[in-house]
């Protein structure tokens, strides 16, 4: 029995040295606070945190770290016998806890340090944009939680959409019923506020509720508030956008605004009979990027344009082969107006370039086949006219050239045919290329037609008028 009794100890002795993280045996001295964590190990939520435990050893100790597990990340570091070590735990992104461990090795002695991190208390959702018609109606919207789950609307004084029921369905599973009520104005936007345990759960929004507009009239008014709104206001049903024959835009716009209206024209020959557009946006300003005013409802656009990267312009190829847009008034502050911008805008007749234009780069009307108007007479800003900016493959009425113009692309006249061609250059700029001759009268500043006689290319012109 004594032989047996002490074997017992000996052996329990033996399993208490291999076991105990013992910080005197390997030299190692850690501050209070780190020794309670190296013992009773360390316990965290489910968010993305560096613990950090201190300590001081000899000079000449070799230390190391490790982890099973990837999202246990520790370093160590040791300088002058003050060291620490770093336990990087990343956020955990599942409805469940998980357990893993620290390995520190000093002279070849191993402490393991337990970690321990809870599930996240977030809302796992089916979709994370519902879309609904202006005719309202239910939508069901499925969810995984851990815990007592409730849902409300955000924001809290929404009248148009009610959550009425919440159910579960399954094993951390519920099914949430919101009610949308007929719109009868323009799109809008909410979005589900979710608790757990009576708990706001973790997660920035969403998801997101969006109902389409009313239907459009023939004429429409829209104020903009903000940039980057009209993908929300004007909805993605195609049918409702196409009733509008004229279009007016209020506020600010951006990237995001003009990808909507992109959707209001077509490309195919039949159809400026059947969806002519006129489109005022005089009293726009076109803001830079692409800023999204419902974002803090969850709401994300599913396309982005990248073509502004500037106040004031209209984007490279926004409205290329827009063959349906009959009119457009364009911002009073402009600025540039892009690379092919209404390139093939064949049922184009007039357009109006505003005072403060300072570009107009290449292929800006390229095949404009109905254009008979480019007004440029009220401009005093414009210094930049690109490559073939005016192929029209019309024949324009007029076209007046401001004296500002300083830079011209090389092929900026190329297959320009113009009735009356009015340059404002007291002294003419030698052009390697100049509109074609044949039926159209050159007007020149008073005093000058002997320089332009004088002036290569300029002197094909038959009829020179000074004015």
């Amino acid at each position: 029995m004594r032989k047996t009794l002490k074997l017992l100890l000996i052996l329990s002795a033996i399993i208490m040295t291999a076991c105990h993280n013992d910080e005197q045996e390997i030299d190692i001295s850690w501050t209070q606070e780190a020794a309670r964590m190296v013992h009773g190990g360390i316990k965290t939520d489910f968010e993305h945190k560096t613990i950090s435990l201190d300590f001081s050893a000899d000079t000449q100790i070799e230390l190391s770290s490790s982890s099973s597990e990837n999202w246990i990340k520790p370093t160590v570091t040791f300088s002058d016998g003050k060291g620490q070590l770093s336990i990087e735990i990343l956020e955990n992104n599942t409805l469940s806890s998980r357990e893993g461990k620290v390995i520190f090795i000093a002279q070849g002695k191993v402490v393991t340090i337990k970690v321990f991190q809870e599930g996240n208390p977030k809302v796992i959702v089916d979709k994370n944009i519902y879309y609904q018609g202006f005719n309202g109606g239910n939508i069901e919207i499925h969810v995984k939680a851990k815990g007592e789950l409730s849902a409300g609307i955000y924001p809290a004084d929404c009248k148009w959409a009610r959550v009425i029921k919440t159910i579960p369905s399954g094993n951390n599973e519920y099914t949430i019923t919101v009610t949308i009520d007929k719109n009868e104005g323009l799109g809008r936007v909410a979005s589900i506020d979710f608790k757990i345990d009576g708990k706001t759960a973790n997660q920035d929004c969403g998801p997101c509720l969006v109902q389409e507009p009313a239907p459009f009239t023939n004429t429409t008014t829209i104020m903009c508030e903000k940039p980057g709104c009209l993908q929300v206001l004007m909805g993605n049903d195609l049918t409702n956008l196409r009733r509008i024959r004229s279009l007016k835009l209020i506020g600010n716009i951006n990237g995001l605004d003009f990808l909507l209206l992109r959707k209001l024209f077509l490309d195919t020959t039949e159809s400026f009979s059947q969806y002519p557009v006129d489109i005022d946006i005089s009293k726009c300003n076109i803001v830079a990027g692409n800023q999204n005013p419902y974002e803090y409802f969850g709401w994300q656009p599913s396309k982005i344009f990248e073509g502004i990267f500037m106040y004031g312009k209209i984007p490279t190829g926004i409205f290329t082969n827009a063959v349906n847009l009959k009119n457009i008034i364009l911002p009073h502050d402009l600025k540039i107006i892009g690379k092919s911008a209404f390139a093939g805008c064949k049922s184009l007749k007039t357009i109006d370039i505003p005072a403060d234009v300072e570009e107009i780069n290449s292929k800006a009307f390229y095949g404009c086949m109905s254009l008979q108007e480019i007004n440029l007479t009220s401009n005093e800003c414009l210094t930049s006219i690109g490559n073939q900016a005016f192929t029209t493959k019309s024949t324009l009425n007029e076209l007046t050239i401001p004296a500002t113009v300083v830079n011209v692309g090389v092929e900026a006249f190329l297959g320009c045919s113009v009735l009356k061609l009015h340059l404002k250059w007291s002294e003419p700029l030698e052009v390697r290329i100049v509109p074609k001759t044949d039926g159209c009268t050159l007007y020149v500043p008073k005093g000058t037609k002997g320089l332009y006689r004088n002036t290569r290319n300029w002197s094909k012109f038959l009829n020179v008028i000074e004015e």
